[in-house]
């Protein structure tokens, strides 16, 4: 076993151990339901308006009780587990990579040899390639990264930069109004997660939330107060009930990945069709929002998940 995978086996057994002292020691908190929020019979539409990306840190499915989130600290995404749809099997973009790896896969399919190691944003540590932040930009909608922590624009603090993905792109391209650098947008792009207006949702939206409530550093009960805090009101939204947004609720690594895919008519309970990940994830965004597949092989070959979770 890799050093860094006896490091999260080590970090589970003691959150495990705190867990449950906590539970002991007071009752279960209790959140709103999700019910009817997913399973509808009715067809998926044809191309979504917005699609919410929240991301979380460092579990597998056996960390967070089981496949659906059986861990009793986690009630509020286990209702939404049982209410909507989450793949047994869902594989991260490297599985010998940290974080940085993994968020910079998830939005471009690019298992990008110069983001490794969970380096810092540099001239050496950085990505060219093109990415679902650009796509949506040139297609005419809104990308927004919304980072917990940060009071300003283009900002990590109170956060970590591997776990904004918009910090590291560097591209060039041209379009109608000329040529454009990635990080031209990312004040614009990159901003305080107290600016999400679940009344004014961006086409696509990635949150990151701090490294206390995104699991990297507290327990799963942390994690799961705090999807509860910041879910609900998007579930609870017009946009949500217009039936043209999703949400879906990633972990970073360690596979098999935890997943929640929400969205009106998502199928309701467990999915084992093979295939599931980050590579699929952008595929089925992409096709989502009307956007050209991403020409790279991870996600030309990836299978898309709006069939199989009914999106």
């Amino acid at each position: 076993m890799s050093r860094r995978r006896l490091e999260r086996v080590g970090a589970v057994a003691s959150f495990a151990l705190l867990a449950a002292v906590t539970v002991a020691c007071a009752p279960p908190p209790t959140y709103p339901t999700n019910s009817s929020r997913c399973g509808s019979a009715s067809a998926p539409p044809a191309r979504y308006q917005h699609v919410v990306v929240v991301m979380e840190e460092n579990r597998t499915w056996s960390s967070v009780g089981g496949v659906g989130f059986g861990d009793p600290n986690m009630p509020y995404l286990h209702d939404a587990g049982t209410e909507c749809t989450v793949f047994s099997q869902w594989t991260e973009t490297n599985t010998s990579q940290n974080s940085l790896n993994q968020y910079i896969g998830l939005t471009s399919g690019v298992s990008n040899a110069s983001t490794v190691n969970d380096c810092s944003s540099s001239a050496t540590c950085r990505s060219t390639d093109d990415n679902i932040l650009r796509q949506v930009r040139l297609a005419g909608g809104t990308a927004r990264s919304y980072v917990e922590g940060a009071t300003t624009g283009c900002s990590d603090a109170g956060n970590a930069a591997k776990h904004v993905p918009a910090m590291y792109y560097y591209g060039t391209y041209t379009d109608g109004t000329g040529t454009h650098n990635d990080h031209d947008f990312c004040n614009a792009e990159v901003r305080p997660l107290s600016e999400l207006d679940v009344n004014d949702l961006p086409t696509f939206a990635m949150v990151t939330p701090n490294l206390c409530n995104d699991g990297h550093d507290c327990l799963n009960a942390t994690v799961d107060a705090w999807a509860a805090q910041h879910l609900q009101p998007i579930l609870d939204s017009p946009a949500y009930a217009a039936g043209t947004t999703a949400v879906f609720v990633l972990y970073d690594e360690d596979s098999p990945v935890p997943n929640l895919l929400m969205a009106p008519t998502a199928n309701r309970g467990v999915n084992q069709t093979p295939g599931a990940g980050h590579a699929a994830a952008l595929r089925t965004w992409e096709e989502m929002l009307g956007l050209p597949i991403m020409p790279v092989a991870p996600v030309t070959g990836a299978i898309s998940l709006r069939g199989p979770a009914h999106i």
